[in-house]
């Protein structure tokens, strides 16, 4: 959740923490198919976390 807030404060895609980064919802067909992923959202940006 604080890399998604860190996003949308700067308005930038893309956080170190992030294992993929969005504006919106990510392309399931991107997401790897694993058991255990962390989403965090905040004003419409998303980190995944796997």
């Amino acid at each position: 959740m604080a890399a998604a807030r860190r996003m949308a404060a700067t308005g930038v895609v893309g956080d170190a923490a992030c294992s993929m980064s969005a504006v919106g919802r990510p392309d399931p067909g991107l997401v790897p198919p694993l058991d255990r992923i962390g989403i965090g959202q905040s004003d419409g940006y998303t980190c995944l976390v796997f």
